[in-house]
């Protein structure tokens, strides 16, 4: 059995706990694989540490504070705006007495509005129902005038008629 790189690269680091670390110097000891491994990572590791690191990060945090610093202010946030938490509660309480307070005499309100409007839609259903039967009733008459004036038109004629005729009649007495 190997040991794999992910526990050489741990044992390297310092990582492993002892009793892991005791068991892994055994094997390097014993497997030349493994050893010849350690030593290709141990290469690897000073090549690493050897390298120039040329951060283009130097001054990063400069940058930062520098662009923080002239970020402009949230005029909304001032201190004059913001509202301390006592007024809050004292606003809030008000509000809620005073709901506590109206909230009967909107019900009172409400009811009063809804029997009234209901009242006003009865009488008028009645008024309207008694206007309509006057109505009815007016249509009738003015229809039986119609048949009444044309029984009164034809009479005045035929009467009419009857005394021109009777006229001639009159005149030679």
């Amino acid at each position: 059995m190997h040991i794999r790189e992910r526990d050489i690269s741990l044992y390297l680091d310092n990582r492993l706990d002892s009793e892991k670390q005791r068991k892994l110097e055994e094997h390097f000891s014993v497997c030349r694989k493994c050893s010849e491994r350690l030593a290709e990572w141990k290469e690897l590791y000073a090549y690493l540490e050897g390298l120039e690191y040329d951060f283009e990060l130097d001054g990063l945090e400069n940058k930062i504070m520098q662009k923080i610093k002239n970020v402009p202010v949230n005029v909304v946030w001032h201190d004059e705006f913001r509202i301390s938490v006592p007024v809050l509660l004292y606003v809030l309480s008000v509000v809620l007495s005073l709901n506590l307070l109206f909230e009967p005499v909107i019900n009172f309100l409400r009811r009063f509005y809804n029997n009234t409007m209901a009242f006003m839609l009865n009488e008028s259903l009645e008024f309207i129902n008694s206007a309509k039967w006057e109505a009815v009733d007016v249509i009738a008459l003015f229809k039986s005038m119609e048949i009444t004036g044309m029984a009164t038109g034809i009479v005045l004629i035929a009467g009419g008629i009857y005394f021109t005729v009777n006229r001639k009649s009159l005149r030679k007495v």
